[in-house]
């Protein structure tokens, strides 16, 4: 790799990193939009539309295998860049600010109102307050919110992430010191990157197989933040990814069109843990070469985004919510509802976002970035 890939992989590493963080959040949207019109009721949504998309559970399907991952892999990046320029004490008190208080202030503010909509969906007459006192009910529930009682809904993430955070710092740590990074890159020198890539594969696959939280295995997820972390210490990762990416898209392709037809014919328990783990791992890479290689706009629009991606991923959920309840309701077919449902959502939320952006007490409460005039 020659010095002046080098200089244009660290040139651009902080940019697309920002841009797919953002792109990630806004995809929030089309997702939970999708998920109102699968009636299954083991997909969660807390208002649902009578009406089967075939496409829409397939496309929310698509979405939710890297999307997440996605998530936990920009922060654990950020966590690098962020930790070379503060110590740990500095970066414990920002994780606390910056997650802990708006995980709380959004399950004390924002999920309550959600699930009570939810209530209000199916015909349940209680009034808020009376949903509210409900809320705090923790035993005989399986935390969906689904029921009216204690859910962290969407804000998960916050909490897995300051979790994530805080035993991460251990490994960071270490992994700072030079004695560390040198034995890091001679492991790297003498597996080379693909192999150590394909080794990372295999660790996520054992650890999706773990059954802790279903969907939201705190294990997997944690590897996917780390390996976040490990990729922005070396410009050589982004490199191959950047130089194989045209083979994940193939292969990742391949193993969508096996997801969505052939799942249902294979026996083996096996096979399909290997193939499922195997689709999401090759999106992941392909989704973070061809926004290295794309996303290097560094402008007042990305500026703007980043300040209120954050934000926007606490509040789009309700707006969601909001939006979907009275649309549903309307004489129109899937696709228009659906269509109407996401610009909707789109725009209150950052019109939300414009607003308590200038009120002191609720950015505190929300994280939300100080406004400079």
């Amino acid at each position: 790799m020659t010095t002046e890939t080098i200089n244009i992989i660290k040139s651009t590493r902080r940019t697309d990193l920002d841009w797919l963080r953002v792109l990630a959040v806004l995809l929030l949207v089309p997702f939970h939009s999708a998920l109102i019109f699968i009636p299954d009721p083991q997909v969660v949504m807390y208002v649902k539309e009578g009406i089967n998309s075939l496409f829409l559970n397939r496309f929310a399907g698509w979405i939710h295998q890297f999307h997440m991952p996605l998530l936990f892999y920009v922060s654990g990046a950020a966590t690098y860049f962020s930790l070379k320029k503060r110590k740990s004490g500095q970066y414990i008190k920002e994780r606390f600010v910056k997650l802990l208080i708006p995980a709380i202030s959004g399950l004390v503010i924002i999920i309550p109102l959600i699930t009570y909509i939810a209530l209000i969906a199916k015909g349940n007459s209680l009034n808020y307050w009376q949903h509210f006192i409900n809320f705090w009910q923790f035993g005989n529930t399986d935390l969906t919110g689904m029921d009216g009682k204690f859910t962290p809904a969407h804000l998960w993430f916050l909490l897995f992430l300051f979790a994530f955070s805080l035993i991460g710092l251990l490994f960071f740590s270490m992994l700072k010191k030079d004695k560390s990074i040198g034995l890091f890159k001679r492991i790297i020198d003498k597996t080379g990157i693909p192999v150590f890539i394909l080794v990372l594969f295999y660790l996520l696959t054992a650890a999706s197989n773990l059954n802790i939280l279903g969907d939201k295995n705190p294990v997997y997820y944690f590897l996917i933040f780390f390996c976040g972390y490990l990729f922005m210490m070396d410009d050589r990762f982004q490199h191959i990814i950047d130089k194989y990416v045209w083979l994940f898209l193939v292969t990742g392709i391949s193993c969508e069109i096996i997801r969505q037809f052939s799942y249902s014919f294979i026996s083996n328990g096996t096979v399909v843990l290997i193939l499922s783990n195997l689709n999401r791992w090759m999106w992941l890479l392909c989704i973070l070469g061809f926004g290295h290689r794309s996303l290097r706009a560094n402008n007042s629009v990305l500026k703007y985004l980043s300040s209120a991606s954050y934000p926007f991923y606490i509040f789009h959920l309700l707006l969601n919510t909001i939006v979907g309840f009275f649309i549903i309701k309307l004489p129109f077919g899937a696709g228009i509802k659906y269509s109407i449902i996401v610009v909707l959502t789109i725009l209150s939320t950052f019109l939300v976002y414009e607003f308590v952006k200038r009120i002191p007490i609720i950015r505190f409460l929300f994280g939300i970035k100080n406004v400079k005039p």
